[in-house]
């Protein structure tokens, strides 16, 4: 199933243009999964990133993740933070809920049907 991720980084003093330049890089690997329907990185104040990830399902969250070349970025984003967490909408399986725990996500409540990802969704509609 389909779920979102908005992801809070806090960024050690000094750090923050080695951030950017890894998340850079990390949006480059996010192009090779199509599955990855949304991929927003904000800055809303200094020292601060947070970013909102939107999966298909968790066979595309596993292929971003396991991609080779997203592994020295990420590593560069988490050596960069003091602090990493994660709220997930949806419902991850299992083995995703395993991977989120290095991002300590947790599982907000939403009203009933409030995250849908609308199964006729195009990219190149006009209406």
């Amino acid at each position: 199933m389909s779920f979102l991720l908005k992801v809070h980084w806090s960024i050690k003093p000094g750090l923050e243009e080695r951030f950017k330049a890894a998340q850079q890089e990390m949006a480059q690997v996010m192009l090779q999964h199509p599955g990855v329907l949304t991929y927003h990185a904000d800055y809303p104040e200094p020292g601060v990133s947070e970013w909102v990830e939107l999966y298909a399902n968790d066979d595309t969250f596993a292929a971003h993740l396991d991609n080779p070349k997203g592994h020295a970025p990420l590593s560069v984003l988490v050596e960069c933070c003091s602090a990493i967490s994660c709220r997930c909408w949806g419902t991850p399986n299992d083995e995703s809920r395993e991977r989120l725990k290095a991002f300590t996500a947790t599982y907000p409540s939403s009203g009933s049907e409030s995250f849908v990802l609308n199964p006729h969704a195009d990219l190149k509609s006009s209406i």
